[in-house]
């Protein structure tokens, strides 16, 4: 009698493939399981286009602003805005200046007062006692406008030039202006107050700012809560 009863070798590579089978089976439905009570998958953040203007940031000096939600006045052919306490936006039919947004195509204007013996919205932008910009080229500001706020985002820019021009000069100085489109640019502008709170502000502090990219909030409190160390 043969009393070698193990079955034939290819059966017990059946069995391993077989209970392999279903620890794959297993494994796969507990994955599964897990994604499940994580949550669903986050949605992909809105897309960010051109909008207006909410808030505007540079954390090198301190800056923390709100913009409001309508264009700057103009007032005997100037910019004058509404509000001491926040900025605003300038766009005209008549001018190629337009909102703020990864897509613009030619330059975006925010401007804002300084005070005289009153506290004014972008008086952190220039010393006026050192009679020199406050903001140096490389630092870093962030805008928050309507389409990236519903996105969880901001806009980064980094300064490229500043100017402290001759108001009446100011329209005509292609160094800011430029002589074409300037995509991505945008132009932060105030008064310079003169040392004598009696005398006229005759010049303007202009900062030239070129987008860089969009980012998420936390990388913009991350950076501010560094700067401001």
């Amino acid at each position: 009698m043969n009393l070698d009863r193990r079955p034939p070798q290819w059966v017990f590579w059946v069995r391993r493939a077989a209970v392999l089978g279903v620890l794959v089976v297993l494994l796969m439905g507990i994955v599964a399981l897990v994604s499940r009570c994580g949550g669903e998958e986050p949605e992909p953040p809105a897309q960010v286009g051109q909008s207006r203007p909410v808030e505007l940031r540079i954390p090198a000096i301190g800056l923390d602003t709100e913009v409001e939600p309508e264009d700057c006045r103009v007032k005997d052919g100037a910019l004058n805005p509404r509000s001491m306490s926040k900025a605003c936006a300038y766009t005209s039919p008549d001018k190629p200046y337009e909102l703020p947004g990864p897509g613009a195509s030619d330059l975006a204007v925010i401007a804002g007062h300084t005070g005289a013996g009153v506290p004014g919205v972008f008086d952190a932008l220039y010393d006026s006692g050192a009679d020199a910009s406050r903001v140096s080229v490389g630092d870093v500001l962030y805008l928050r406008t309507e389409d990236s706020r519903a996105a969880g985002a901001w806009l980064k820019y980094e300064a490229t030039d500043v100017h402290a021009p001759q108001k009446a000069g100011l329209a005509d100085d292609a160094s800011i202006w430029g002589t074409g489109p300037m995509p991505g640019r945008l132009l932060t502008i105030s008064c310079i107050q003169p040392p004598n709170l009696l005398a006229d502000a005759v010049r303007n502090a202009v900062v030239g700012w070129q987008f860089v990219t969009v980012v998420p909030e936390a990388e913009m409190l991350a950076d501010a809560n560094v700067t401001n160390v």
